[in-house]
């Protein structure tokens, strides 16, 4: 079988280099919020925050970022084989089975909790006829457990693998359609369109970059983010069309389509205006940094030793949630990205911390455009946190972590099997008397 490693750096197209979809995405969005009218606000319920010093603010974190990311990118990667070697296939194969059966497992003990809890075919049927609160009940049934169905978030990296077997083989491996149907019906049934974009994302940036049919029509993929695009409008006018439309559809004379489009470009507004207003208000008060660490404080166990974190004797989820009702509207909820550690820890801590960020995504985007598949398949997991730094930090939830780890686990291994391959081929260089590997 012909190995084909993912396109070389000078072929990527543009639009995957995290730098420019900061700027181009994150930054423009920014802008734009800025510009918003007042009474724009006030359609989706909120007052406009989120002004000039915000929007600075914001830049700050962004150029702390685009600056780590720059490191990360420039510096020197000695312990592994920049450039894959043939065990990749089997260590990816390997991790393909092994994710896919934990993510199986995940799902199944989900299903046997919420059969526990008297979950029933009804409820399904009562999203698909659209009955006002059905999803909510659902939810009800379908809470998930800490340590149990964070299994299931493995699903991306069984997806990008997937793709990567595909590209090798032209066959679609069952592991492969069972996440991405399970993303489809969490979207679907539980109004989870992240779990749906988890799936799809790393999918499709992997058949870009190692797909002979992307590969060789380069001016196709330029045209590839309004494609995107296009399919982000159309899943979340989907997912609205099944939740929030069934309600609002009594109350507005705006058509479908123009209110879909509204809510969408309030989705994001709201989040960086959330983001102004969690900046204000964390600034005054001493608190824990939960939302920019929540996957520390939301793991398993963390809690019963150490408690929740407080704000003011509150849960600081329960105080968010009481400050987004007091101020904002809490139907729009998102807390944003770059304040938010200049909240918890000042804004030079803040801007540390989006370095920090920087350099393991520059350092990730680096062996991915090396031609390492564990790099690309690392980088296509990680791609929608950029997509995603409007509205939150992606990375730091506790849904990333399972991923996080998986990720570390594989450079490691490769790393590991890199130096046993280099070693195997000096030691037979020696053997034969060929010259040492300092000539070689």
């Amino acid at each position: 079988m012909t190995r084909k490693g993912p396109a070389p750096f000078r072929n990527w197209p543009a639009w995957l280099n995290p730098a420019v979809v900061i700027v181009a995405f994150t930054g423009s969005l920014s802008l734009i919020t800025v510009m918003l009218p007042d009474s724009l606000f006030e359609e989706w319920g909120v007052a406009k925050i989120f002004d000039r010093t915000h929007a600075l603010l914001t830049w700050i974190g962004i150029g702390a970022l685009l600056v780590g990311i720059m490191f990360g990118n420039g510096s020197s990667d000695r312990g592994g084989d920049m450039h894959g070697h043939g065990d990749h296939d089997d260590l990816l194969n390997k991790w393909y089975k092994g994710a896919g059966i934990l993510v199986c497992l995940g799902y199944i003990a989900w299903g046997i909790i919420a059969l526990t809890r008297g979950l029933d075919v009804s409820l399904f049927q009562a999203v698909l006829d659209r009955d006002l609160g059905a999803i909510s009940n659902l939810k009800g049934y379908l809470t998930p457990v800490g340590g149990v169905t964070t299994v299931t978030q493995l699903a991306g990296i069984v997806s990008a693998v997937g793709a990567h077997r595909f590209v090798r083989t032209r066959r679609v491996g069952r592991l492969w359609i069972l996440v991405v149907v399970a993303g489809l019906l969490r979207a679907l049934f539980y109004a989870e369109r992240l779990a749906l974009m988890e799936v799809l994302i790393p999918a499709a940036l992997v058949l870009v970059l190692e797909s002979s049919f992307f590969t060789a029509r380069r001016g196709l993929t330029r045209w590839l983010p309004a494609v995107g695009l296009v399919g982000m409008v159309v899943v979340f006018a989907v997912s609205e069309y099944f939740r929030s439309w069934i309600f609002y559809s009594d109350v507005t004379d705006l058509p479908f389509v123009v209110w879909v489009l509204l809510r969408l470009v309030g989705y994001y507004a709201t989040a960086f205006n959330n983001n102004a207003l969690f900046y204000d208000l964390g600034s005054a008060v001493r608190h824990d940094p939960y939302y920019t660490f929540p996957f520390a404080y939301d793991f398993p166990g963390i809690s019963l030793i150490f408690g929740r974190p407080k704000v003011h004797g509150a849960d600081v989820s329960d105080w968010w949630i009481g400050q987004l009702q007091l101020y904002a509207n809490e139907e729009f909820n998102n807390s944003g990205s770059f304040l938010v550690p200049m909240a918890d820890l000042g804004v030079v801590g803040g801007v540390l911390f989006w370095v920090l960020v920087g350099i393991a995504i520059g350092k990730v985007y680096r062996r991915a455009c090396s031609g390492c598949e564990v790099g690309v398949v690392a980088y296509s997991v990680l791609f929608l946190g950029l997509l995603e730094l409007p509205r939150f930090t992606y990375w730091t939830l506790g849904r990333f972590f399972p991923v996080i780890v998986a990720v570390i686990l594989m450079f490691g291994y490769d790393r590991v099997a890199a130096r046993r391959r280099s070693a195997g081929v000096r030691k037979a260089v020696s053997a034969s008397g060929g010259p040492t590997d300092r000539h070689v």
